[in-house]
């Protein structure tokens, strides 16, 4: 069997098995039926479970839907583990990356028409479109959930007592002096944390230098042909570099949790991060709360780019071996239409989960929260000023769909590539050089996804 002809068979294979789950007769009534659902760590899935199970008990009393939660890093495994052994959850929150991969792969169900139910493109916050949350070859696999972007968090009483400036005006030679002026004026205290461990959070930060200097991983323009070996990722390489002269040194450890607490308890006066840190501080740090401030990225002195890391979450739907389609349709619609619902699964960790419906970013109860009262500045730029900046490895520059980002999303090369630099003592290019043979290696094993 060809390379090329392996797709078209499995294809084929995948579509036969899809339409017979689509026209398998309705199960009799009578034991409740548990549909799974895969969401990220945090109360957010859970609360849009809730809604749905309101659903099910007003249209359907034989079936139950369950959150299942699954660690941010552990979310390609378990995709490819269950998947493979023909055991799909009903429905998965993803970020836009996998849901691209999965729509080219053939797994996912088509969700034009909840999308059309929910009025979802005329609802969407400005500056996003629904091919942002997940479409392949202009079909809708993923139905708009949230965003979160990965921000400059600092600390306000710091910035305004060395007379550093505003934030808000910084290029990378303005922040690398403020972090280079907080480490030594502030002894223990880091100027700058963020993730450089061999994780999926310290891509989403190198990511963003990467694209902030003009840098791609792909280029949508050649095919996807591999491009990360350039000038522009040597440069933000290097300025990693710069920075993590004034990082904690264990930062080359760090991943989500790490950067966080190095923030709320005091030890660093700004970081790379999402809005997590704000909620978390507001629990356990009132101090570090009442002085925190969230501003744009720094803008790359060339290039002006600002991009930071978004995580635009879909819900998308497994077609294969999925009992549960239209239920879970029809529950997903019925959530995402009510902006009550949708305002408690916002809020449920504010202000990490940013709202993607207008009428659910504006309605008097998404307003009402503390965070408005005394942040309001800052979950502007979390929430609708952060939005023309949005960028990851799945929509890279906004130039077009990759699915091969998708693949190599959680498998942390462009951290090994940075950590070549800072543990290994290679200089930029090296380490570049490696990380372009990697990702070249990834784009051979699926050329069969730019091809199909």
């Amino acid at each position: 069997m060809t390379d090329r002809a392996l797709p078209v068979r499995r294809r084929s294979l995948l579509a036969g098995a899809a339409a017979a789950t689509l026209a398998a007769p309705a199960i009799a009534q009578g034991n409740v039926r548990v549909a799974r659902v895969w969401g990220e760590p945090g109360p957010y899935g859970g609360v849009f479970v809730q809604g749905m199970n309101e659903w099910a008990s007003r249209n359907n009393a034989n079936i139950r839907f369950e959150i299942e939660q699954i660690p941010w890093d552990g979310v390609t495994v378990k995709l490819t583990t269950d998947l493979a052994a023909r055991r799909p959850p009903a429905l998965i929150s993803v970020e836009s990356p996998i849901a691209y991969q999965l729509a080219a792969e053939g797994l996912l169900e088509p969700v034009d028409d909840v999308c059309q139910q929910i009025n979802a493109t005329q609802r969407l916050v400005d500056g996003f479109s629904l091919a942002s949350f997940g479409a392949w070859k202009g079909v809708q696999y993923a139905v708009p959930v949230h965003h979160q972007a990965c921000l400059l968090v600092a600390q306000q009483d710091i910035i305004d007592e060395l007379g550093l400036g505003n934030p808000a005006t910084w290029n990378w030679d303005n922040f690398a002096n403020a972090a280079k002026t907080i480490a030594e004026k502030k002894p223990g205290m880091a100027g700058y944390t963020m993730a450089l461990g061999r994780n999926l959070c310290a891509d989403y930060h190198i990511t963003q230098f990467i694209w902030q200097a003009g840098g791609l991983t792909w280029d949508p323009s050649a095919n996807f042909r591999t491009a990360f070996s350039s000038a522009e990722t040597v440069e933000a390489f290097d300025y990693i570099r710069r920075l993590f002269s004034y990082m904690p040194r264990s930062a080359v450890e760090f991943s989500f949790l790490q950067v966080v607490d190095q923030h709320v308890t005091g030890r660093t006066g700004m970081s790379a991060y999402w809005g997590r840190t704000m909620g978390r501080a507001a629990e356990e740090a009132k101090p570090i709360f009442d002085k925190m401030e969230y501003y744009l990225n720094p803008a790359h002195p060339r290039t002006g780019m600002r991009w930071s890391w978004t995580d635009i979450n879909g819900w998308i739907i497994p077609r294969r071996d999925n009992p549960f389609v239209r239920e879970t349709k029809e529950a997903v619609a019925y959530v995402s239409n009510s902006t009550d619902w949708m305002v408690k699964y916002s809020q449920s960790l504010m202000p990490n989960v940013g709202p993607v419906f207008k009428d659910v970013a504006t309605a008097p109860a998404m307003l009402a929260h503390p965070f408005y009262q005394s942040k309001k500045r800052s979950l502007d730029v979390i929430f609708t000023e952060s939005v023309p900046h949005q960028c990851n490895t799945g929509f890279e520059l906004k130039k077009g769909i990759n699915p091969l980002a998708g693949i190599a999303h959680g498998r942390s090369v462009w951290a090994q590539a940075v950590q070549r630099m800072l543990l290994n003592n290679e200089n930029p290019r090296q380490a570049v050089d490696w990380g372009q043979r990697q990702f070249e290696a990834i784009r051979a094993d699926n050329t069969r996804l730019i091809a199909g």
